[in-house]
């Protein structure tokens, strides 16, 4: 202890020296005619038992409405997130099939879900050699096709894959258990959701795989002196320069050159890095997302719901379009009408990417509503909350990439389409809604 301090129990800290012990004391011994009451009454234990249930009931904050379901689902991804990251060796074998197939000449496309397909086409992150599977232009023998399944689309999906691997084609499928066991598919990548499980849980552990072997991809690519081609986000300046220079290419020509990538490693990192953010967003966003669903639930119950735009790859399948609790808008399509349809004093909810849109941010601000911005925050920004907004951050990193691959000249795989999908379901959850 140095000199001139004494120790202090948490008893002695106290916001300007005040004793609210004593004050509550006084107040009640006050309210109810002195301490004389005061002691005859809590000479009994009972009273003392009595009084504290008392207290307790008016002390105790009220719970959170929709905060038991908010808690199991988060406990639900995080679960999810770790089976994935135990089960990173099933995915070397599938790699390594994919991987030859494409260093032989083959195409690479993706097939099934809808929302699923949109998260890995043309993605930052992602690699430019794939595709969507078009019914104008068939796949051909020696090709690769990742199918992702839901159980209710798995009739029709399964069927899918077996005439693809009768036309030759190299096919990976990428879904649940059903409720009678394992599919039976020669390539299956399990999700590790429950069969009863909403369409978006399924969704994110397929994105989950998605990411997690393309990861192994690149790295079985690697070992054979190959380095294939990823986007770059457009966020990052001069990205739209190098995808347009290396566009339509499957594999770099030796400039830039990754080095031999050993197994595991970059799906190692990747779900390392999905794990931080995620917990960075229960940490540190929860009680705006709270919030941000609460006031959600308020003005859809006093019929005045809130206005909801995003943009994202795999979002607009993912969002309930006829959702009581927004009305939905298509950044694509209406952008310009939030300025019309923005009611004086209304709400406006955007889930997007890289900072606050200033044009929609001025549509708001015209309309005197206030808004929550579901971003990545830029580091030049504002304090938006100056004018009562609220900004929840998705907590990745600028240029939407999560691993860095020896010798390659950017950040792969992206995580920002886990992050959107978590809060959006959280939210929704804690407006009361899911």
């Amino acid at each position: 202890m140095s000199k001139g301090t004494r120790s202090r129990s948490n008893a002695d800290i106290r916001p300007n020296g005040v004793d609210f012990d004593k004050v509550l004391r006084f107040k009640i011994a006050r309210r109810y005619g002195g301490f004389n009451w005061w002691q005859d009454q809590f000479a009994c234990p009972i009273s003392i038992l009595a009084f504290g249930f008392l207290l307790c009931a008016f002390l105790t904050p009220c719970p959170v409405y929709g905060s038991n379901e908010v808690d199991s689902y988060i406990k639900s991804v995080f679960q999810l997130v770790e089976m994935h990251r135990e089960a990173l060796p099933r995915l070397i074998a599938p790699a390594n099939a994919t991987a030859d197939a494409v260093t032989h000449g083959g195409a690479f496309y993706l097939a099934g879900d809808k929302g699923w397909i949109d998260e890995g086409d043309g993605r930052a992150g992602g690699l430019m050699m794939v595709r969507p599977l078009s019914a104008s232009k068939p796949p051909a023998k020696g090709d690769v096709v990742w199918l992702a399944y839901s159980p209710e689309s798995y009739g029709e999906d399964a069927q899918k894959v077996k005439e693809l691997e009768g036309q030759g084609c190299l096919v990976v499928a990428f879904g649940p258990k059903l409720a009678s066991g394992a599919p039976q598919f020669a390539h299956w990548i399990d999700s590790f959701t429950p069969p009863t499980a909403a369409a978006d849980f399924t969704r994110m552990g397929n994105i989950i795989s998605l990411w997690t072997l393309t990861a192994e991809v690149a790295a079985s690519v690697s070992r054979q002196g190959k380095t294939p081609a990823f986007f770059q986000s457009d966020s990052i300046e001069g990205a739209r320069e190098r995808n347009i220079l290396y566009r339509g290419l499957a594999f770099h020509d030796g400039v830039p050159q990754m080095a031999p990538i050993q197994p595991g490693d970059l799906s190692h990192a990747y779900v390392a890095f999905l794990q931080e953010m995620l917990k960075g967003i229960q940490e540190s966003e929860l009680q705006k997302i709270m919030k941000v669903g609460q006031e959600m639930s308020r003005r859809a119950a006093e019929g005045h719901p809130a206005l909801l735009m995003l943009i994202g790859h795999m979002m607009p399948s993912t969002v309930d379009h006829n959702s009581r609790l927004f009305r939905y808008l298509d950044i694509h399509k209406e952008r310009g009408d939030v300025q019309t349809q923005m009611p004086q004093g209304g709400y406006f909810v955007f889930l997007g990417y890289v900072g606050v849109y200033l044009d929609l941010w001025r549509y708001v601000r015209r309309a005197g509503a206030t808004a929550a911005w579901i971003v990545s925050p830029l580091p030049t920004g504002v304090g938006f909350g100056q004018w009562g907004d609220v900004v929840i951050d998705q907590h990745w990193r600028i240029g939407d990439c999560a691993v860095e691959a020896p010798g390659y000249d950017m950040r792969i795989l992206p995580p920002s389409g886990i992050a959107q999908i978590f809060i959006y379901e959280t939210l929704i959850r804690a407006a009361g809604a899911h």
